[in-house]
């Protein structure tokens, strides 16, 4: 049983539904997916009591507008987005109003989670959308999203509201430090290009996706030899004979260093367009 909280009048630059991932089916080369900042989304549906499992609504940057269609109790966190609702907080968001965001401010990705968790096929047990594989797809104008109707959200007496504690909000405009461990191939590139690699501040490209994040910087000239394709996890760092250098975030290739997946992911939440720039360091 579900019942319908939003409809869509306006997607923005990308609206879909994701979840903690598609896990165990790599091996038959479909990517786990899931959200790109796990932080934030799960703390979405931490501040309703929801499952870890869950979905949210994921988005990207900035446009969406979503209609309320029954009152809800719904929490907002990610960037730091112009919305017109608090965000990091549970907020109740009545029948008619909308739920708007005109403008982005640091960050690429907002969650929107709901009381009792979004209602979303499950397609090989999960629901999360994987536009480029066409399994599921993204939100569009009219489309309709509704809760889970097995449970809802309630304050004790007393209380408020719920509020996530600053400590777990992210600078978005300031990513930390990459920590950085050797891969397989690491004499691939050379003691120069090593320390190149960190000496240097690499730039977020905005030619990146949810596969993979181009780092731009000075040539690092790594060794052209064939090298065995092996399996990958979320931060490994692949260098090119350019001066690129693609953190992975949802992918399958050899690797040269690894990033720690800690420490990827605050940059799969930066803002790409306003070209942040990273330093790194090895994990000893």
């Amino acid at each position: 049983m579900s019942i319908d909280v939003f409809r869509v009048l306006a997607p923005g630059l990308g609206a879909t539904l994701q979840d903690q991932g598609r896990l165990g089916w790599r091996r038959f080369g479909v990517p786990p997916s899931g959200a790109m900042d796990d932080h934030a989304a799960g703390w979405a549906n931490r501040l309703l009591d929801n499952l870890p499992k869950a979905p949210v609504l994921e988005l990207l940057l900035q446009g969406v507008r979503l209609e309320v269609l029954q009152d809800s109790w719904i929490a907002i966190t990610g960037a730091d987005a112009d919305i017109n609702v608090p965000t990091w907080k549970t907020v109740r968001v009545k029948t008619g109003e909308v739920v708007e965001c005109p403008h982005n401010r640091a960050g690429v990705w907002s969650y929107i989670g709901v009381e009792g968790g979004f209602q979303a096929r499950q397609l090989l047990g999960s629901a999360s959308v994987y536009a480029r594989g066409k399994i599921g797809k993204p939100c569009s104008a009219g489309e309709i999203l509704s809760r889970s109707a097995v449970s809802s959200f309630h304050l004790n007496t007393g209380v408020a509201g719920r509020v996530i504690v600053w400590s777990e909000r992210r600078r978005y405009d300031s990513p930390p430090t990459l920590r950085v461990w050797p891969g397989p191939q690491r004499n691939f590139l050379s003691e120069p290009g090593q320390r190149a690699f960190f000496s240097q501040e690499w730039t977020l490209s905005s030619q990146s996706d949810r596969v993979g994040y181009r780092l731009t910087g000075a040539e690092l000239e790594p060794r052209e030899e064939q090298i065995i394709s092996e399996p990958i996890c979320v931060g490994t760092m692949r260098v090119f004979v350019s001066s690129i250098a693609v953190m992975t975030m949802s992918t399958s290739a050899p690797s040269t260093l690894r990033c720690a997946q800690s420490s990827a992911r605050p940059y799969s939440a930066a803002r790409l367009f306003d070209g942040i720039d990273a330093r790194s360091h090895w994990i000893t």
